[in-house]
């Protein structure tokens, strides 16, 4: 729940005490290694064992633990064995080691990866049409979510063109948070992301699109901004970037397309 505090508002000229709600914020830990039997040296020898401490929203936490260290501690592209590799390798299972509920110092789970078959040649996504691509922005960003009363809410859904519905939303006060609890709700439950197309509210910045691609993700659309590198990258990689689609104004920019997947 959003922790209610009373503060000092400045509005039109004139001094205001209100009542304002904050959303929660709290420390994670997080501890990964190799699941016994797991693989062995072909699947997870490599992988180096480790923890961090993240800052998220406290809830699903799980999911965000494993997509986090699946995309940032032990993915090829960030370990330097395979600089170009795109999408998921491993998938595990999270213990939740959590002592005392609600308290967020001791929020805590361990990660236990295990190699998963190669997936040969990674799915493109299907084309869409611009209507669609709209209606798809709309239905991600009309539900209700974490942002309606603290403001404070990132969020990042998984949509499939074929189905032509959303598969998953994400939410966190970290744009990357978000993105991380849909690479380990895909881990989790086996679905491919590489044929799905990856919906933001964040601007798409070089490091968030490095990490869509780290996912499996090759068509990428922002309600917000892009900057320089990311559309680079964008070309340079053949993915489709759109952004500041916005369905109520009707409409999008497409930084890059190489792939001829936004139609008329």
């Amino acid at each position: 729940m959003p922790r209610q505090v009373s503060v000092r508002r400045y509005k039109d000229a004139a001094w205001g005490d209100m009542d304002d709600v904050l959303s929660r914020e709290v420390p994670v830990r997080v501890e990964w290694g190799p699941e016994p039997g797991g693989g062995g040296a072909a699947g997870t020898a490599g992988i180096v064992a480790g923890s961090t401490r993240l800052w998220a929203w406290p809830h699903g936490l799980a999911d965000l633990a494993l997509g986090h260290v699946l995309l940032d501690r032990v993915h090829p592209a960030v370990t330097g064995s395979e600089p170009g590799a795109r999408g998921i390798r491993h998938a595990g299972t999270v213990t939740d080691m959590s002592r005392g509920a609600g308290d967020g110092d001791n929020l805590a789970f361990a990660v236990s990866l295990r190699a998963v078959p190669g997936a040969g040649v990674p799915q493109p996504p299907a084309p869409m049409r611009a209507a669609v691509l709209l209606d798809a922005m709309r239905a991600f960003m009309g539900e209700e979510g974490l942002w309606d009363g603290t403001g404070c809410f990132h969020r990042a859904g998984v949509y499939d063109p074929v189905q032509g519905r959303l598969l998953r939303r994400a939410e966190d006060i970290g744009r990357h948070n978000c993105i991380d609890r849909l690479a380990g709700w895909a881990a989790r439950e086996g679905v491919d992301l590489a044929p799905r197309l990856l919906l933001v509210s964040a601007r798409v910045t070089a490091s968030l699109f490095a990490k869509a691609r780290r996912a499996g993700f090759s068509f990428i659309v922002s309600r917000s901004a892009v900057t320089t590198a990311s559309v680079d990258m964008a070309t340079e990689q053949g993915v489709t970037l759109v952004g500041f689609a916005r369905d109520r104004e009707e409409r999008f920019t497409v930084f890059a397309d190489a792939g001829g997947r936004v139609l008329e």
